[in-house]
């Protein structure tokens, strides 16, 4: 997911994506744990996605605060 497509979303779609990739790095892992996830890049681009959702968000807030 690109940033600037992270950017166009508001608060709540936010909160809603964040639930979600979560949600998947959670599946994800536990796939790694059992030995079943076929792309371990996939697990790296997902964790990636939420880290730069989250700074995204965290910004937004700093932004609307300051």
């Amino acid at each position: 997911m690109l940033p600037s497509e992270i950017r166009k979303l508001n608060a709540g779609e936010l909160g809603k994506k964040e639930e979600e990739l979560r949600d998947r790095v959670a599946r994800l892992t536990m796939k790694r744990n059992a030995r079943r996830l076929d792309k371990p890049s996939e697990l790296i681009g997902v964790r990636r996605d939420l880290a730069r959702l989250l700074t995204i968000k965290n910004e937004k807030a700093k932004g609307a605060s300051a």
